[in-house]
């Protein structure tokens, strides 16, 4: 009896598969991914100059910055080791998780960082930390480290269901450190971002009816990710 459950599961999703193969909608899909890729590949800096120009996406950052920009990630709201055993102290005395829904960005200028708090409702900076590339020295970026992971909120289970704390580990992102005016600070990057109506799609992607059109694979998966390497890549040559 313990079986039939899991087996009745694992007919179902199969039955599903088959159907969406032999319905060809697996390679309709497949077409949508394939003409997308072709589109944020040939026409990448377009997408991104509109994002720019548009007020509902990119427009206020340039805005906040005071110009344009090279490059922009999505990150962590920084964290030191005493404010991740605090997070985790309030959660587990209370049981509430107090989220903050603010974007936190990460904006590279030809001789700038800046560190955003972004709040897509009033479009404003709740935080902005801007750092000169003069005086910013020791610069790095690379992998987390497993000790980087006590600069996060703990994640535990709630009583009454969901999930507290920071579930994904700063040693499965990168992490950008540098020193400016001798003091010390540390961001882990995501390596994708998406905020506002320049990413907004018709179909989630991810879920399983996979009938996501061609402007929901580029918009919903291409895109972020690109605009994360371009990022990835910017900071390297920033550090030199």
């Amino acid at each position: 009896m313990t079986y039939i459950i899991p087996l009745i599961i694992i007919l179902a999703i199969g039955g599903y598969f088959f159907y969406m193969k032999k319905s060809g909608k697996f390679d309709a899909l497949g077409n949508n991914y394939v003409e997308a890729e072709k589109e944020a590949t040939e026409k990448f800096d377009d997408y991104f100059k509109d994002f720019k120009n548009d007020p509902n996406t990119f427009k206020p950052i340039v805005d906040i910055v005071g110009g344009d920009f090279d490059a922009i990630a999505s990150c962590k709201k920084p964290k030191s080791v005493v404010g991740a055993v605090a997070d985790t102290a309030k959660t587990m005395l209370t049981g509430v998780v107090v989220e903050n829904t603010n974007e936190h960005l990460l904006v590279l200028q030809n001789n700038k960082i800046h560190y955003i708090e972004y709040n897509t409702g009033s479009k404003t900076s709740a935080e902005h930390w801007e750092f000169t590339k003069q005086n910013i020295s020791n610069l790095e970026f690379k992998k987390g480290q497993l000790t980087d992971n006590l600069n996060q909120s703990m994640s535990f289970k709630l009583k009454n269901g969901g999930e507290s704390g920071d579930s994904q580990k700063n040693s499965d992102l990168h992490k950008l450190s540098f020193e400016s005016k001798d003091k010390k600070y540390a961001f882990f990057v995501y390596d994708a971002v998406e905020f506002g109506s320049g990413f907004e799609v018709e179909n989630e992607i991810g879920n399983m009816a996979m009938n996501q059109t061609k402007d929901d694979v580029l918009k919903g998966t291409l895109l972020p990710h690109k605009l994360g390497k371009l990022f990835f890549d910017k900071i390297q040559r920033f550090a030199l």
